[in-house]
């Protein structure tokens, strides 16, 4: 292991017939004695974590859709606009 790499930790969950999802619970860093730091968002409801190197958001290469979490959720509706909360 290489201090300092940067690891993507998810949760899976296991569904009917067969199915995964893929959930991203957060980041894991590699230390100089070869442990490893967790630094998780969420927790797993079957206990079952999963670690794969980080690869760059856009890398002219990477195909999201090899992606496992990518692979398997449904597209994301647009971000809604939040009203302002300001008063000036």
């Amino acid at each position: 292991m290489v201090p300092g790499k940067r690891y993507v930790v998810f949760a899976i969950r296991n569904k009917a017939a067969g199915q995964t999802i893929w959930v991203r619970a957060g980041v894991a860093f590699v230390q100089p004695d070869d442990s490893m730091n967790l630094i998780l968002d969420v927790l797993p409801i079957d206990g079952q974590l999963h670690i794969r190197e980080a690869t760059p958001k856009h890398h002219p290469t990477h195909n999201h859709s090899n992606h496992p979490a990518r692979a398997q959720q449904a597209p994301q509706p647009p971000p809604v606009p939040q009203p302002s909360m300001g008063g000036h």
